[in-house]
């Protein structure tokens, strides 16, 4: 092999770095000394990983903070000001959910075909102008109407674009590790964007709100999307064996669709219970009895956790198949639940279980891209992700108003004891998954 060629020290077996060539000119890595490495076909950038970590990171900060979890702070002034009860409003946002939610397959099958970075790009302006559309409803009929462009668009700009964008940049072997990066820094758009919404409104009102989460989504996030790319494939050197299996083997092709059946289900209802408590987190909170700002500061600690989490995954997780995360992103989602039902309403209590909640999601946000990427393989993953999206967020869509008929019918406490319930089914549906 020429000197002059570049290379990429990437392990086949994907082995955690450090791990490198053993020298300039030899052409097998230390760890597995009969696996020869493959030249670079194309761009050399050794920073691409981080690089692209980083901006779909910011991207997914600023999609789910303005997209998702503003809506909840804004409700009771956005209420107020067009005339109806926080209870159709967030009626209205569900159904955007639920139109969203059908269009998760064509958004995963568009990646799949035109690529990542020209489908969140255009997802990008299409975001800012819902954004904008949101901000000058006048009544109930305008406000749903944005609110469901909104919800379509975040089909081409969230978690499950930017799973496919970062398996199109870097290859599936790459690909577990990049997620939890990216989710990594997803993490905070709760921490960033409760107070910021909170912020704003003490200063102007939700409409100027929405005015600058527009402006976010186009000269901040676009720019960042432009930036995507698809890598070229690793051409292998000649005479070199074929590469090693993956470190977990998918499954057979008899069982996708039972498997695909039973992480639906569980998926669905993890996310039903997810949707729910993230998007009325201040308005659940304070029908338990908890004052608005004793809500928002404990909301504070969600983002920190999912961080912390994360961290855990990255240092000790990638060793552990992906199912059993999820089994223990559901079972924390419980503990959490099981806390706040148990403590009623104190400060303490919300805190441990926003901390609980926190480190659940924060888990559940990785899994939602490494377990169908194990489980099936990478061919098809954008497709495969838009149709398990589809029946989470069908689920997820009836939350934030089945969780606020709940309280207006119930209470809070049987909102939460309808929680646990769901989870509980959940972790029951995990079990069913093959391996």
């Amino acid at each position: 092999m020429s000197r002059s060629a570049p290379r990429l020290a990437i392990c086949p077996l994907d082995i955690p770095a450090p791990h490198a060539p053993r020298g300039a000119d030899q052409d097998t890595c230390k760890d597995c000394p009969r696996m020869p490495l493959a030249p670079l076909a194309a761009n050399p950038d050794r920073w691409l990983h981080l690089r692209l970590v980083i901006g779909a990171g910011i991207t997914q900060i600023i999609g789910f903070g303005t997209i998702f979890y503003a809506f909840g702070s804004v409700v009771p002034a956005l209420s107020a000001d067009l005339g109806i009860t926080p209870g159709t409003a967030f009626a209205a946002f569900s159904l955007a959910l639920l139109v969203g939610a059908l269009a998760a397959p064509t958004a995963g099958r568009l990646v799949d075909h035109y690529g990542a970075r020209v489908v969140m790009s255009a997802g990008s302006v299409v975001a800012a102008l819902a954004l904008i559309a949101v901000s000058q409803a006048q009544g109930l009929i305008s406000l749903s109407l944005a609110l469901i462009a909104v919800e379509v668009t975040a089909t081409l700009v969230l978690y499950d674009a930017a799973f496919a964008a970062l398996a199109q940049a870097l290859g599936p072997a790459r690909a577990r590790r990049a997620i939890t990066h990216m989710t990594l820094l997803g993490g905070f758009a709760s921490t960033i964007f409760w107070p910021l919404t909170q912020a704003i409104l003490m200063w102007a009102d939700w409409r100027t709100a929405y005015l600058i989460f527009a402006g976010l989504n186009l000269f901040v996030c676009l720019p960042l999307h432009l930036t995507l790319t698809r890598a070229p494939d690793l051409i292998p050197v000649a005479g070199a064996p074929a590469p090693p299996p993956p470190q977990f083997a998918p499954l057979p092709a008899d069982q996708h669709n039972r498997a695909m059946l039973w992480v639906a289900i569980a998926f669905a209802v993890a996310g039903l219970v997810f949707s729910a408590l993230s998007a009325s987190w201040v308005s659940t909170l304070t029908a338990f009895g908890l004052p608005a700002a004793a809500a928002v500061t404990a909301g504070t600690l969600m983002g920190p956790a999912q961080v912390g989490v994360r961290i855990l995954d990255m240092l000790f997780g990638l060793r552990l198949h992906p199912l059993t995360t999820t089994m223990i992103s559901i079972l924390l989602l419980i503990a959490a639940l099981a806390v706040l039902w148990t403590t009623g309403p104190t400060l303490v209590g919300a805190m441990v279980f926003a901390v609980l909640f926190g480190l659940a999601q924060g888990l559940t946000s990785i899994v939602r891209g490494t377990v169908p990427l194990v489980l099936f393989g990478p061919t098809g993953f954008a497709a495969r992700l838009g149709k398990l999206a589809s029946v989470r967020m069908v689920m997820a869509a009836i939350a934030p108003f089945g969780i606020a008929l709940l309280i207006d019918t119930w209470s809070a406490s049987a909102a939460l004891l309808a929680m646990l319930c769901l989870a509980i089914l959940g972790a029951l549906a995990l079990k069913m998954i093959p391996r």
